[in-house]
């Protein structure tokens, strides 16, 4: 039975059932955001059905208007398309097919022709590429940061000289949040939400003495909680912030592992970063990283706190043979399309896997051709070698 509106059925119109849907099932149900979006979509199949026939009659859509739809939204520009990526065409897919599903829930004759979306398949996803950095990124990123406080020094002759700071400049803090984002892949949101009693060793001694730290009940995506290691980089520089930095920004109740400078009026009563100054952190050191190299390859700006978290789950998917079950651990993901985007090399990195094949293979291809001469006595190069028969009739 048609669901009414005002005591009448709907209009046989694409706009007139999407508004009813959205105000009966959307609205008010999902976010504002979520709303919004589901608008836009339903309203972009709406254009490109009026284009394609001149009308917008619901009664008239059927799975081939879909499959068209579609190929529109992932068509290159220049070919009339909008160009978007496989990810953001299939999510314009699940709300026109959530529509079309609560359409013939409640009218399927509305739809006579069925559901146009049922068994029209997603676009498929590209592997995700982790944004890496390489080795020799990684290594003149550690000498940037052993070197950070040079680079919040003023300019002044006298006081460069004299080594002061600006006023709310923290490099030992930014060096450890740095360390500690490349040494344990944390987020930025699980960086900020660290109290130092999660760290195991958790003073200055402690830390520069341990083998190893831990830092326990990491709070992630999804309600989930690990653990994760620091190493020898994140242990040290951790341990000079803790004795050098913190304790003048620490009030009685600071309870926050990185806190915000103290003469910072604006910051927040518990001295608490946010994760859009984690960002800022690591924007600022990236450029003082490609400020002191001409090579294009080596530079990495901007430096944001994921690309340290993919550089760390790449490394480790490396010393683990790929395990798996030691990526979810560690990176708190519970998804195998991510676990196995940190097993899917950068560019760059794969690039150089190709050459070191190609040496290799030229080396072995070598190593046989030793061999066979070993084996005939024939020199490939020279021409045959004379033996002791031969000698003997010159």
């Amino acid at each position: 039975m048609p669901l009414p509106i005002g005591g009448l059925a709907a209009p046989d119109a694409i706009e007139a059932w999407a508004g009813r849907y959205l105000d009966a099932a959307v609205r008010g149900v999902r976010s504002a955001e979520v709303a919004d979006k589901i608008a836009l979509h339903l309203a972009r199949f709406r254009d490109h059905f009026h284009a394609d026939h001149g009308h917008d009659r619901l009664s008239a859509v059927v799975k081939r208007e879909v499959i068209a739809w579609r190929t529109h939204l992932s068509a290159d520009r220049d070919a009339g398309g909008l160009g978007l990526a496989p990810a953001t065409v299939n999510t314009h897919l699940a709300s026109l097919s959530g529509f079309t599903t609560w359409v013939c829930t409640h009218d399927p004759a509305a739809l006579p022709h069925g559901n146009p979306c049922a068994k029209v398949g997603d676009l498929p996803l590209p592997p995700l590429e982790p944004r890496a950095l390489t080795p020799g990124q990684v290594r003149t990123l550690k000498n940037v940061l052993d070197r950070l406080p040079r680079f919040h020094q003023h300019k002044g002759r006298r006081r460069s000289a004299a080594g002061e700071l600006h006023g709310h400049a923290r490099p030992l803090r930014d060096r450890a949040i740095v360390h500690t984002l490349l040494g344990t892949g944390l987020r930025r949101e699980e960086l900020v939400n660290l109290d130092l009693d999660q760290v195991a060793s958790n003073t200055p001694e402690a830390l520069r003495a341990a083998r190893k730290a831990k830092i326990s009940g990491v709070r992630g995506k999804g309600g989930t909680s690990r653990t994760v290691f620091l190493g020898s980089d994140g242990r040290t520089a951790l341990a000079d912030y803790l004795e050098h930095e913190r304790p003048a920004d620490a009030g009685p109740a600071a309870a926050a592992l990185f806190l915000s400078a103290a003469s910072i009026g604006s910051r927040r009563p518990d001295g608490r970063l946010s994760p859009r100054s984690i960002n800022l952190i690591c924007e600022q050191i990236g450029r003082w990283h490609d400020a002191e190299h001409t090579d294009p390859a080596r530079h990495i700006s901007p430096l944001r706190p994921h690309d340290l978290r993919h550089s760390f789950a790449f490394a480790l998917a490396e010393a683990t043979d790929s395990d798996a079950y030691e990526l979810e651990r560690r990176l708190g993901h519970q998804s195998q399309r991510y676990i196995h985007r940190y097993t899917n090399p950068p560019e760059d990195i794969a690039a150089g896997y190709v050459e070191q094949m190609g040496t290799v293979q030229i080396t072995a291809d070598l190593d046989l051709e030793e061999m066979r001469q070993d084996d005939d006595g024939t020199d490939r190069r020279a021409g045959p070698v004379r033996g002791a028969g031969q000698l003997g009739h010159r």
